[in-house]
Parts: structure tokens; C-alpha cells; sequence
């Protein structure tokens, strides 16, 4: 009960922040292909970490479906559009923001959820953390690719 009380707050927790976006509308608007693009990345990494028996959720199929789909549209998902927003664009920042969150992520974040016995990922930090930061390398060049074909979502609102 105690996991599943941490996975659904860390979900709320997670969309409750967005209050603090100022133009909410207009920046869930221009972030939310790059933020859904990213969901289907991790998703595909779960289902490989599944497959491979490199991901370990305790309570069968039922509760790993679960803990992904609050995983991906809760903390990933809102995350994402955090991360787009701080770094305005700019590569050098969205970077080091995404080495920072990537890092905290593979590491204690990773540690602390194994020991509440919400997931285990059994594949060493540092390579968890390069495919997690490879990940947002692509995430980056979607929403590039995303303002260049629709140069109505490159403004300056934000």
C-alpha cells in the first residue's frame, strides 16, 4: 500500500508543479509533442529493461504496467516540459540541466526507489545514466525538428 501511496504522490506531485508555469497554456502547448515524443522513448526502454528482466517491478505484469504509466505521463512526462522551459532552447543549458537531472535520477533516485521497492533497475548507474541522457539528446533534436517544420511553435513567449 505504502508504494503505491509514493508512486500516485510522486504522479500528483508532479502535475501539481506545473501551477508554478507561468503561461501554462501556451508552454504545456509548445512542449507537449516533445514531452509525449519523450514518454514513447522511456517506454520503449521499459519495454527492453522488461523484456531482458533489467527492470524488476514486485507484483507481476498488473503492477509494472502501472508503475510505467505513472512513471511515463507523471514525473517524465512533466519533467520534460520543466526542462524545455528552463533551458529556453538553448543547448549548452538543456544539457547540463539534463546531465544534473539524469545524474540525480541514475543515482540516488534509482537507490532510494529499490529501497521503498517500487523498481529495481539492474543495470550499472552509469549506464543507465548514458541511456537516459542519450534520450534526451533525441528529445532535444525532436523539438528542433518540431520548430522547424512548425515555425509558429519557435516563440519567445517563454
Amino acid at each position: 500500500m505504502s508504494q503505491l501511496l509514493i508512486k500516485i504522490s510522486l504522479f500528483l506531485i508532479s502535475w501539481f508543479s506545473v501551477i508554478f508555469f507561468p503561461h501554462k497554456k501556451r508552454i504545456l502547448i509548445k512542449y507537449l509533442p516533445v514531452a509525449l515524443f519523450s514518454s514513447l522513448n522511456l517506454m520503449c526502454i521499459i519495454f527492453y529493461f522488461t523484456n531482458h528482466k533489467l527492470w524488476k517491478v514486485k507484483g507481476g505484469r498488473r503492477n509494472v504496467t502501472h508503475t510505467a504509466f505513472l512513471v511515463l505521463f507523471g514525473p517524465y512526462l512533466v519533467m520534460t516540459v520543466w526542462v524545455f522551459y528552463l533551458s529556453k532552447g538553448k543547448f549548452l543549458l538543456y544539457a547540463l540541466i539534463n546531465i544534473i537531472a539524469d545524474f540525480i535520477y541514475a543515482y540516488p533516485l534509482v537507490a532510494l526507489l529499490k529501497k521503498f521497492k517500487i523498481y529495481h533497475i539492474k543495470v550499472k548507474s552509469f549506464v543507465f545514466f548514458l541511456v537516459i541522457f542519450a534520450a534526451a539528446l533525441l528529445n532535444y533534436s525532436f523539438q528542433k525538428a518540431v520548430e522547424k517544420l512548425y515555425p509558429q511553435t519557435k516563440d519567445t513567449f517563454v
